[in-house]
């Protein structure tokens, strides 16, 4: 005889107070010269370190997770609109640098003008996240698989049965990203005008869940 089985899914989640200040800068230029690109890319980097430092903070937290060069092209039209070519008319700088600070709104501010006044066409994205997120992740799939066991314990004795054995546990193992977004900066300007009040933000507490997949045991079914 078969053995009776239940199959079903667990779920996890908790919120967790970040600790972490995450800038995550983009850069956007057009140049005529590739060379003259790259060259910007690299004082880009340089003034970020220089940033950093000057606000006594180690210039290795800026980290440089995009940097591409790539050609800049127009579509060309005759007069009735029809195309004609695709022509090349220069390059285009995307650089992206990544920022992880500690929570402090004054530090921040300091060093999103700082960023307006010596980086050009740079947009700041500004969030929350954890310095180390895997106690967090281990809390939540310890809750995933409890609420699987629950949740089958209900189910054999609505049914009349008694919960067996675990048969089969199934985790996927995801990458879970875990950063809420607080205020974006879109121009020098912009960020050239940020005040400490302005940058006066109280993070929201960050929501983690994942799932799992169990099978358990059916005993004395009616």
């Amino acid at each position: 005889m078969e053995e009776a089985t239940i199959t079903l899914q667990g779920k996890g989640a908790i919120h967790v107070v970040p600790d972490v200040t995450r800038l995550e800068v983009k850069i956007d230029q057009w140049f005529a010269d590739y060379g003259k690109a790259y060259e910007q890319a690299r004082e880009n980097s340089a003034w970020m370190v220089k940033i950093l430092e000057y606000n006594k903070k180690p210039g290795k937290l800026a980290k440089t997770v995009r940097l591409d060069i790539g050609d800049y092209t127009e579509n060309e039209y005759d007069d009735d609109g029809n195309f004609i070519r695709t022509v090349k008319k220069g390059y285009t700088l995307d650089q992206r640098i990544k920022i992880d600070l500690p929570i402090d709104n004054l530090l921040v501010n300091c060093i999103v003008r700082g960023i307006g006044k010596f980086i050009p066409s740079s947009q700041i994205n500004i969030g929350y996240t954890l310095q180390d997120q895997r106690p967090s992740e281990l809390k939540m799939l310890a809750r995933a698989v409890s609420d699987a066991k629950e949740k089958a314990t209900i189910m054999a004795e609505a049914a009349g049965c008694t919960l067996g054995r675990l048969i089969s546990i199934e985790y996927g193992n995801q990458n879970i990203h875990v950063m809420s977004q607080a205020r974006n900066i879109h121009s020098n300007t912009e960020a050239k005008a940020s005040t400490s009040d302005s940058l006066d933000i109280t993070p929201e507490d960050l929501v983690i869940s994942d799932t799992v997949h169990a099978t358990f045991a059916v005993e004395n079914p009616q």
